[in-house]
Order: C-alpha cells, then structure tokens, then sequence
C-alpha cells in the first residue's frame, strides 16, 4: 500500500454504519484512493461487506451497556483501541479519515485528533448521533443525510450528502414502480433491520394469516426474521397456506427488491436509503429504544409525504395490521402514489458527494500544509 495515499473509514458495527461505508469506499477504490476500514467484531461479521478491504478490528464496547463497571469497561477499552489505532496511523500514514458513527468509531476519531490527520463525518439518521456530536467539533466537515437533521452542534461546517446505499441498490435504483396485477401475486418484504426483529415476527405473520383466503392466496413473502423465531414463523405461514420464504439473513437484497410491492420494516437509516433509491412503500415500526428516538424521527418525513405509513410499537398489534393491508394491498393506486412519494426522496448521488467531499477535505489539507 503506498504510503500517504490512504483514506481510512471507521464505522460502527451496524449494518446502517456498514453498508455507506461499503459504498464509498467502492466510490473512492473506483477513484483510484486505497481505503482502509476501522470496524469492531460486529462489523467484522459482514464479511460480505467490504471483503477486499484492509480492515483493523477493534475490541471497543459500547458505553451504554452494563451499568458503572460496564461503563468503566468501555472506557478501558476504547482508551486501548486508541493507541492501538495511533500505530495503525504511523504505519499507514493516512490523508483522511472518515467516521461513520458508532463507538468503533471513537478511537479512530481521537488517534486523528491526537496526529493531526483531517477527518470528516458522516452520520445517517435525522438526530445526529452521540459519536459525531462529540467529535464534531473539530472535523473538517459533517455530512448529513437530513438537510434537518437534529442535535448538530453549533458551528459545525455541514454538508448535505444523502445517505449512500450499497452498489447492487444503486444499479436498480430509479426503476419504474410496478403495482400488484389485479389478481397477480403480491410480493411482501419484512425486515428486522440487521438483528432481525421479535416483534415483526410476533405481530405480521399473525395479522397477515387473518386476511381474506383471496388475498393471501397472491401473498409471496420474505421474512427475514431472528435465528430463534425462523421456524415459528415458517410454520405460520404455512399454516395459513401462505407461500413464504423465512430465513436470518438475504444476500441478495436487491433482487428481492426489485420486485417487492411494499415493504413492513424497522426504520434504520440504510433500510430507509434503500427504499427511498428503489421507490419502494413501507410500512414502518421504528424500534422504540433506538439511541434519541432517531428511527421515529428517520421515518416521519416519509409518513408525512405519503412514502410510508407508521406503527410506533406501543400501537403496534395484528388487528390493526390486518385492517390496513385488507385496505391497502388491494388499491394498487395507493401504492403507486406511496412509491413515487418515497422515490422523491432518494439521494442517488449520495455516494459519490460523500467522495467528492472527502477530496475536498484532502486537497485543503494539503494547501494548508503548503
């Protein structure tokens, strides 16, 4: 790897830290930048994301877990991954880095800090999250998903990029929606986000099976579900004679997509990215105790547009679920204005101003040096 040539990216461990990782680093590779990524176990999982990519993994732990020693813990950790990361930083003498969030990425943030190297944020929800509101300060620059996005500190230069999704999204994205046929199958798309989701799995096969034999007979259905709730959910369905693939985890997303009529999912930053690039309705169940309430505040602008409906968990119940799919899979034109109100929201240029953005940050830099 050349020396001095290298952009690190740092990102939490979430698939919504992950997947606009991935895609600017492809954005910059195709640039002909060397990327490298800072990620901890959890991220270090996805090793479809990013697999030829240098990665440092880091044994950091969240400081929102486990109480006063829990807390003391994270701290011992991160303080140890800083200076594992300021060896990193000498070795590989980097130009830029850029935090994705989450506290993976801390360290990395701090041993720039400490060396004097340029970085960037990005962050993906509309509340800015607690890692770049404690870094931002200092960074040559935050990029936001939200042009409201909330909790940005003052005085911090900001820069409205999107949110970037990953290449296979990109290739179908601005694809014409397709409605159900009348009397054609319907293809439903559950998502848990990147743990998979009990409630979804409690509350959708059960509200879907109370549907009229008529319209569960065009059901096709992908559930991606926990490893624990798979065969109970499989078997619901299968009771209700409803056609249904359940499994933990899709590779191949896009695919899915591409034909999907409406989707009933968390309301994570990256899923919603997804769904914005592909025009795809939604129903969405922000997960309750998600950091700020930041799922809530992902998804209202999409409800208040007409690109999705909303379901808070305490309102969240099969009866009610029953009740608007009865209504809403069979008005094929509702779901056509839905997909064309959430396509208006798609930044499908996110990646490469996150790109752009990072040249910026290197290139004035270097005048500065000069």
């Amino acid at each position: 790897m050349s020396e001095g040539k290298h952009i690190i990216l740092a990102s939490g461990g979430t698939g919504g830290h992950m997947v606009p990782a991935e895609a600017l680093a492809d954005e910059l590779t195709a640039r002909g930048h060397e990327v490298s990524l800072i990620t901890d176990l959890r991220g270090d999982a996805y090793r479809n994301i990013m697999p030829n990519i240098d990665r440092m993994v880091l044994r950091a732990t969240s400081h929102m877990r486990g109480g006063p020693f829990g807390k003391i813990g994270a701290g011992f950790s991160i303080l140890a991954s800083y200076f594992k990361v300021r060896k990193r930083y000498k070795a590989l003498n980097p130009r830029l880095i850029v935090g994705f969030g989450g506290y993976p990425s801390m360290p990395a943030i701090m041993a720039a800090r400490s060396k004097g190297v340029p970085y960037i944020l990005h962050d993906q929800n509309a509340i800015l999250g607690r890692v770049n509101r404690w870094t931002a300060e200092d960074a040559t620059a935050v990029a936001l998903t939200e042009a409201e996005t909330q909790r940005v500190p003052e005085g911090v230069k900001t820069v409205v990029t999107g949110n970037p999704v990953r290449t296979a999204i990109q290739n179908i994205a601005g694809q014409a929606y397709l409605a159900p046929e009348e009397n054609g199958p319907i293809h439903l798309f559950i998502l848990g986000g990147s743990q998979g989701a009990h409630i979804l799995s409690k509350i959708v096969p059960s509200a879907i099976s109370a549907l009229p034999e008529e319209l569960k007979n065009r059901l096709r259905i992908v559930h991606q579900a926990r490893p624990g709730d798979i065969d109970t959910v499989a078997a619901k369905y299968k009771a209700s004679g409803i056609v249904a693939e359940v499994k933990s985890y899709f590779d191949e997303v896009a695919s899915i997509l591409v034909k999907t009529h409406l989707v009933i999912s968390r309301s994570g930053a990256s899923t919603l990215a997804e769904l914005k690039a592909t025009g795809t309705p939604a129903i969405l169940i922000p997960l309750a105790i998600a950091a700020d309430g930041h799922q809530l505040a992902n998804a209202k602008p999409l409800k208040e547009s007409g690109a999705a409906l909303i379901f808070e968990e305490h309102e969240f119940a099969p009866d009610q679920l029953t009740t608007t799919l009865s209504s809403l899979l069979t008005d094929s034109a509702q779901m056509e204005v839905m997909a064309k109100a959430m396509a208006e929201h798609a930044e499908l240029d996110a990646a490469k101003k996150l790109a752009d953005l990072a040249e910026q940050a290197m290139n004035d830099n270097m005048e500065d040096a000069a």
